[in-house]
């Protein structure tokens, strides 16, 4: 009987062969030559690729990031590794024009304004309309991003390895071209994948080229900052302001320092949650489990 491993009842779509597994118990299939499929977060895909499963035929990825699974002990395996890329884009591109508009509109000082006041604060509110963003890393993300953020009538601009034309942006930056494409941005949204060349990426080289008041959205995974740099610019820079998302563990009040800080937002990894994307995840995992019976093509293969 064909048995797919998953660690998690809630991202896997109810097909009767799944079983589930923790880090514990999946030592137990070690050797079991009746599992085909692991349906999995990246995590337990490393632990999966550590263990002997002859018939192991694919790793289907909960997430759109594959970073820390090593490809190459994937491709001498002889598994196919799949993600889920173009699951969560559109959330994600909403919850950046949230976090933007959310500064814009200084949700954090609006709040307090419940009472009747004379002055109405009009000196600190301000627009998107006519700002430069620019977005880093202009992939599937990157460019659903573009896509809300040019009906603002904002100048978008992009930073990335490629730099072709692409729809809703104005101009891409190459990766040796950050002096020119940093001092532009009022606002800079940070959605690059996690390598070893952008691990840490943002540091001193980069913020000593932004302006004074820029807002940064970080949407990436958190190691592509390096935090001693960017701790630093964000309190000697007051009127710079920070929206981080994608932590690796919701943030401890008082032992994380960016939450001490009254310029950041921490939020504990939400921008990838809709229930929309639940279900272009659940749509495609079973797509894949179908495909993978049928000896078809599957979707999302990265190798």
């Amino acid at each position: 009987m064909a048995i797919v491993l998953t660690d998690s009842l809630k991202y896997c779509p109810k097909f009767p062969e799944r079983t589930l597994v923790n880090n514990k118990t999946i030592e137990g299939f070690d050797g079991n030559p009746d599992v085909i499929a692991a349906f999995c977060s990246r995590g337990m895909a490393k632990i999966v690729l550590g263990l002997n499963f002859p018939n192991l035929r694919v790793i289907q990825l909960f997430s759109a990031g594959y970073d820390g699974i090593d490809l190459e002990q994937v491709k001498h395996k002889g598994i196919t590794l799949c993600n889920a890329s173009n699951v969560y884009n559109i959330c994600m591109a909403e919850f950046v024009v949230y976090a933007m508009l959310m500064r814009a509109k200084r949700y954090n000082r609006s709040i307090k304004n419940h009472s009747i006041r004379i002055l109405r604060n009009y000196h600190y509110l301000s627009e998107l309309y006519g700002k430069t963003v620019g977005i880093m890393g202009c992939g599937n993300i990157g460019c659903q991003i573009a896509k809300r953020l040019a009906a603002f009538d904002m100048n978008v601009i992009g930073y990335d390895a490629k730099t072709d034309p692409k729809p809703f942006f104005k101009h891409i930056f190459g990766l040796d071209e950050k002096e020119q494409f940093v001092p532009q941005c009022d606002y800079l949204v940070c959605c690059l994948p996690l390598m070893k060349s952008t691990e840490r990426l943002l540091n001193n080289s980069w913020f000593s080229l932004m302006k004074e008041s820029i807002t940064i959205i970080n949407v990436a995974r958190p190691k592509v900052i390096c935090d001693e740099d960017f701790l630093y610019f964000l309190k000697k820079h007051s009127n710079a302001v920070a929206v981080l998302d994608m932590l690796e563990k919701i943030p401890n009040p008082i032992t994380n320092p960016y939450r001490r800080l009254s310029n950041v937002l921490v939020l504990p990894g939400v921008t990838a949650a809709s229930e929309e994307s639940m279900e272009r995840l659940h749509a495609l995992l079973l797509r894949n489990w179908d495909n993978l019976k049928e000896n078809k093509n599957l979707l999302n293969k990265i190798v």
